[in-house]
């Protein structure tokens, strides 16, 4: 009787031990899987080179990785730029030219300094002014081009100009770790 009792006492003892092996081999292999995972997100934690921006006239900062930004970003710094060149009064307009060049790329405002000063003197020298009505924007972030369609209504002293379809192409670029513009055109349409 006691060597039954002994040998059942072996027996579930030996299970018991077998549970607990397979619960350790369990709770290992768990704990190498956390500490896999905990390893992989500090690399990306620490690896992160996300730029935070807050473009003008929005609330709300922008993060994103890479050169230029995502497209939404890269739409409102082309709105506020395009806002800047053509909404524009005879009170404001070398201001506003000012703070347009100030967003400029390195080599890009000399030649642009000259059109913006022609239309400033246009402005001022008439009482005119301008605003742009965007309609349809096309942002290409890898490329860092946004596409830019709308009705730019002139008004010189008390007459109101026609709206005038027009086309504008903002190129941006990222240099000095800061997102400018590297060409501000006109696109004739066809």
């Amino acid at each position: 009787m006691e060597l039954k009792l002994r040998s059942a006492g072996n027996r579930n003892m030996a299970v018991a031990i077998l549970v607990l092996l397979v619960i350790t081999i369990l709770a290992l292999l768990l704990c190498w899987r956390i500490y896999g995972d905990n390893r992989a997100l500090m690399n990306q934690l620490l690896n992160n080179k996300q730029t935070i921006i807050v473009p003008y006239g929005a609330d709300t900062p922008f993060s994103f990785t890479g050169e230029r930004g995502d497209a939404r970003y890269l739409r409102l710094m082309a709105l506020a730029w395009l806002n800047l060149r053509l909404n524009i009064s005879d009170k404001n307009a070398e201001a506003s030219h000012e703070m347009l060049l100030a967003g400029a790329c390195d080599g890009a405002e000399k030649s642009f300094k000259g059109v913006l000063a022609d239309e400033a003197s246009r402005v001022k020298g008439n009482s005119g002014g301008s605003v742009f009505y965007p309609r349809d924007v096309s942002v290409w972030p890898d490329k860092g081009i946004v596409d830019v369609t709308g009705d730019l209504q002139l008004s010189y002293g008390l007459h109101d100009g026609k709206p005038v379809k027009k086309h504008y192409r903002l190129r941006t670029d990222t240099r000095n770790n800061r997102l400018c513009w590297s060409a501000f055109l006109e696109v004739p349409d066809a």
